[in-house]
């Protein structure tokens, strides 16, 4: 099978798809035919070990220290199920799945295998497998913060980076949960995050929220730009930080803080189950950057770089570009 293999710390050119041996699905496992996979800020962080000031030495004991220990990236894929393990009880080939490996990645692969209880969700009917994919990465993120910041229907929430992958998925959840949505953003997304539920946008570039006396109850950070120094007065009584993105220092400077919520997301079967169902009751729509063909990677890579990209980057296996529904 061909995979995308990654076996340096380095730039996008790194990234170079090879013949792989195709996984055998264990007891507990099914294997996935993928029709769809992303390209993400989690996987461009490890790819270049670009990660927070002060936790590269630690994390290179973790990852590896030339490069990836796992050289396949891909953090989520979609496809149908293969062929399923003997201990396999409720999924059945042919099945259409989101899943992720989470931290083992694997997802930038033609074949992946899953465990049944990790986290998988069966895909919608109606629901295209690279708009079900386009979900993961910044609906788990935002569905994590959100229940352990305690959100509340009623409640004013600001979220910085409020069109990237993280930020549309939270806009659109927080907008759902019955909050009153702030979204940070350039004027060039402005009318993007008002559709997807915002109620108020502030231009990053001609605006600092922080100045303009408005208190919020939950302020998330999801682009690293907001950390709880600067945003600790703009918080209301009782209200909580969620700190997406932040490095050393500034996870140092929350440290104690009692509304201070940060770690790392990690991928669940029921946070996948909620997406899936919210997207098929149509309370929840995939924000998609640019659709590319799997052999152009490191392009999808290089825009993730960038820092501009809208949504989320899907990776296509299909020969025509079009994932299945």
């Amino acid at each position: 099978m061909r995979a995308a293999v990654c076996e340096r710390y380095g730039p996008p050119e790194v990234v170079r798809i090879r013949e792989v041996p195709t996984p055998m699905p264990a007891d507990d496992e099914v294997l996935i035919r993928a029709s769809a996979t992303t390209v993400n800020s989690g996987d461009a962080r490890v790819r270049a070990l670009r990660v927070p000031r002060g936790l590269g030495p630690l994390l290179r004991v973790r990852l590896g220290l030339r490069g990836p220990r796992q050289p396949i990236l891909g953090l989520e894929v979609a496809g149908r199920v293969e062929a399923v393990g003997s201990a396999v009880t409720r999924l059945r080939p042919g099945d259409r799945v989101v899943a992720s490996r989470g931290f083992a990645f694997g997802g930038h692969a033609e074949y992946v295998a899953v465990r049944e209880g990790a986290a998988i969700a069966v895909i919608p009917e109606g629901l295209a497998d690279q708009d079900a994919v386009a979900l993961c990465f910044g609906g788990t993120t935002a569905l994590d913060f959100f229940r352990r910041g305690k959100l509340a229907a009623g409640e004013r929430v600001l979220i910085t980076g409020a069109s990237g992958a993280v930020g549309t998925m939270a806009v659109q959840l927080a907008a759902h949960e019955g909050a009153e949505v702030t979204a940070v953003c350039s004027a060039a997304n402005a009318g993007l995050v008002r559709d997807l539920g915002a109620d108020h946008v502030d231009d990053y570039a001609v605006e600092d929220f922080t100045r303009s006396g408005e208190r919020y109850d939950v302020i998330m950070d999801a682009h690293g730009s907001a950390p709880y120094a600067r945003v600790r007065g703009s918080l209301t009584p009782g209200g909580r930080f969620l700190m997406v993105v932040g490095d050393v220092g500034q996870m140092l400077a929350a440290l104690g803080q009692r509304a201070t919520v940060g770690g790392t997301a990690m991928p669940t079967a029921e946070g996948y189950r909620t997406l899936m169902s919210l997207a098929g009751a149509g309370a929840l729509r995939a924000v998609i950057d640019s659709v590319l063909p799997f052999e152009r990677i490191v392009d999808a890579h290089r825009r993730v770089d960038g820092g501009h990209k809208v949504g989320s980057l899907v990776l296509t296996f299909e020969p025509d570009g079009v994932a299945a529904t």
